[in-house]
């Protein structure tokens, strides 16, 4: 059987592995949205550039960009739940093997 010490070295491992795939997703999800707009930007100045009025194209690729960040954000927030969920279950397991370790004192 474990020591207390033991369940709580690895239930701080595990918290410590499920944060950082936060702040993962965090840094990934802010660098996605620097990329969409670094995006938009470069295809306005190459639209500005034209003579022609391409407000037409504009829209489109603002449009496609949206359902793009759209999708992009569902995705992401799957992945949070996900650690939420495995967050929840590793303070549930924590708490049983507690409660265990007490029980066969």
């Amino acid at each position: 059987m474990r020591t207390e010490e033991e369940i709580r070295a690895d239930y701080r491992r595990q918290r410590q592995e499920l944060e950082k795939q936060e702040e993962d997703i965090y840094r990934f999800q802010q660098k996605g949205e620097e990329i969409a707009q670094q995006t938009y930007e470069a295809i306005l100045y190459q639209i500005r550039q034209k003579e022609e009025d391409c407000t037409d194209i504009l829209e489109m690729a603002r449009r496609e960009i949206e359902q793009l960040e759209t999708n992009y954000r569902v995705d992401l927030q799957e992945k949070k739940r996900e650690i939420r969920q495995k967050t929840e279950y590793a303070e549930e397991q924590f708490r049983k093997e507690l409660q265990q370790l007490e029980r066969n004192k």
